[in-house]
Order: C-alpha cells, then sequence, then structure tokens
C-alpha cells in the first residue's frame, strides 16, 4: 500500500521493525523513512549488510518472515527498501533526508521534512549486568547522569541482562559511541552499587 502521509502508527510501526530486527540479530546499519516527491509517497528504508553478503532476494525473504511475526498498523513488504549501505541508491537516499529540515526529535526517532530517521550508523556497544535492573530504571539512570555531565541522548536495549547502547539520531551519524562505557558504567554503579557491567 502507497503512503501518501506518514503518520503516527506507521512512525512507532518503524520503531517496532526495528526492535524487532535488533532481537533477531538482523543487522541493520541505517534505517528511516523518506518521502519520495517526485511520486509522493514514503518508503522506509533499511540499509543491511545483508542485501551484498546473501542477496536481495534471500534478506527480503527473511525480512518477510519478520514482520508477519509482529503487529503492524500498515507496513507491508511492498513499502520496504532494502538496500547495500554501500550502494548509491543508499548515498543519495541518506542525503535526502539529511539535507531537508529538521522538525522534531521523538523517543526514538528524528524527523524531517522529507524523512523519519530511526539510526543513522549500526554504532553500538553491548554488556552484561550482572543484576536485574528494569529498562525503565536504566533509562532513568542515563537521564540523570546526562543533565549532570551534559552527555549526549542514547537509545538503550535491554535483553535479559544484555544491555546495549546507540546514540540517539538528533546526534546525526556520531561517532565516538565506545566513549560512552566509561559515563554508562559509572552512572549504574552510583545507582546500583553492587551492580557491575561486562562490556562485551
Amino acid at each position: 500500500m502507497v503512503k501518501k502521509k506518514l503518520v503516527e502508527e506507521l512512525i512507532n510501526d518503524g520503531a517496532n521493525i526495528l526492535k524487532e530486527l535488533d532481537r533477531r540479530s538482523f543487522p541493520v546499519e541505517a534505517m528511516f523513512w523518506i518521502h519520495l516527491a517526485d511520486q509522493d509517497y514514503w518508503r522506509l528504508v533499511i540499509a543491511s549488510p545483508l542485501v551484498a553478503a546473501q542477496g536481495g532476494v534471500s534478506t527480503y525473504r527473511k525480512l518477510g518472515e519478520i514482520l508477519r511475526a509482529l503487529e503492524l498498523a500498515g507496513i507491508t513488504l511492498e513499502d520496504i527498501s532494502l538496500l547495500d549501505p554501500n550502494s548509491q541508491d543508499f548515498v543519495a537516499q541518506v542525503s535526502l533526508v539529511s539535507a531537508s529540515g529538521r522538525l522534531a526529535a521523538g523517543a526514538a526517532w528524528l524527523e524531517f521534512e522529507e524523512g523519519v530517521v530511526y539510526r543513522w550508523t549500526g554504532a553500538a556497544v553491548t554488556g552484561e549486568l550482572t543484576c536485574g535492573i528494569p529498562l525503565s530504571k536504566i533509562n532513568e539512570t542515563w537521564q540523570d547522569e546526562r543533565r549532570i555531565l551534559n552527555l549526549p541522548a542514547l537509545l538503550i536495549s535491554l535483553d535479559g541482562r544484555r544491555v546495549t547502547l546507540r546514540f540517539h539520531p538528533q546526534h546525526g551519524p556520531l561517532g565516538g559511541i565506545e566513549n560512552m562505557k566509561f559515563n554508562f558504567k559509572n552512572a549504574v554503579q552510583r545507582a546500583y552499587p553492587a551492580c557491575r557491567i561486562d562490556w562485551l
């Protein structure tokens, strides 16, 4: 189904798709909605190294299996472009989005006039917590640390005790996620003195 207007439900669907792709270890280097003005519709672009490594057909098949397991407001496989992150098509579409005016930052995305970005880069760090802390408390702990030290916003995911950190897309394709390990570890240990994180 062609999307002529990107509504909140579809933006949320995109965030849920990315969360599920990460959970299933489907590598995503970048992901965003883009408005194709000449055709007046929106497409969800997913850049994955699987496209080059395993071919487009195989990668679309894997993505289709994942989408069937999700309850989505209206995104279908026909709304998605799977691209090699090194392709000229991908580079051109990223340039189009990043050159348009920024509108707002959501909880897990950055909205532009011509796109909604969930991820600019696949850079992440992962560690194992030695204690069980709910994700909501981890996020609160990081927000407190950010306010004190003026640190960047992170998207934090938790699978059991395995925690993964990425920069929020509001910071653009920012490098240096490895530098967040020290501050994140300190924040967790200040809030939960008996808890450690072992980086993987």
